[in-house]
């Protein structure tokens, strides 16, 4: 039987380097994670109403539900986790939502919260922990938390999110492709992938995209890259 590798959060030094690290007692079933791009409203030129223009992106939110549990952690037949459960000789599972919660501490040093890494399949997600909610959902006879449910909200580090946005794998002159979720448009594509969100006719124009409103959550777009063939000449949209 194969048995998927344990996610781990990572508390992160002054360097931004990993450091000492906290294994999931269980995978998280799912995770989310939500952007907030910033738009403003000006007043439309020669007509009623305004028109809503794509300023910038913003730091991604991830959040997700973690389980830690006393008996899962310990390597012991089913029998033997009775027997240890009815003699009260597990481990409290504070001792790793403590840790936990330790990542949230503003060091001393730096006077800023602590960096950390969710590290969990192909998803490093470096940030700071902005929310952190325990629940303790079983208890031994006496009254020791042995399992516990904890909801846990990490804000992307936005030097981290700019570096991503230019490292090789997410530059501008290479050609790729990105799958349409459900809030994006052609603007914030630009703004992401190119750091400059007028050159959404850049994608249209690759995709033979007449409207720019016209995509579609699941849709498959390329974006290419900026010193190839679609960058140049004119390219109009209806109503330019």
């Amino acid at each position: 039987m194969l048995l998927l590798s344990k996610g781990k959060i990572y508390a992160c030094d002054e360097k931004g380097n990993k450091g000492e690290s906290l294994e999931f007692s269980f995978n998280p079933s799912s995770y989310t994670i939500k952007s907030r791009p910033v738009y403003k409203s000006v007043p439309a030129v020669g007509q009623d109403g305004t028109d809503t223009i794509f300023i910038h992106g913003a730091a991604r939110d991830l959040s997700v539900t973690l389980f830690f549990d006393s008996a899962s952690d310990a390597s012991q037949s089913f029998v033997g986790i009775q027997e240890a459960v009815k003699e009260d000789k597990l481990p409290p599972v504070t001792d790793k939502t403590k840790k936990l919660a330790g990542m949230v501490r503003i060091k001393g040093s730096s006077h800023t919260p602590p960096m950390v890494i969710f590290s969990w399949g192909n998803l490093n997600f470096k940030g700071v922990i902005t929310s952190i909610t325990e629940e303790y959902t079983m208890f031994t006879v006496q009254g020791k938390p042995i399992r516990a449910k904890v909801q846990l909200t990490i804000k992307e580090d936005l030097d981290e999110a700019l570096t991503k946005k230019t490292s090789p794998f997410e530059s501008p002159d290479r050609t790729k492709s990105r799958v349409v979720v459900e809030g994006m448009s052609l603007w914030s594509l630009a703004y992401e992938e190119y750091d400059d969100c007028e050159k959404w006719r850049v994608i249209a124009k690759a995709n033979h995209i007449m409207n720019p409103l016209d995509i579609l959550p699941g849709q498959v777009l390329k974006i290419p890259a900026l010193d190839n063939d679609y960058t140049q000449g004119n390219f109009c949209l209806p109503n330019d």
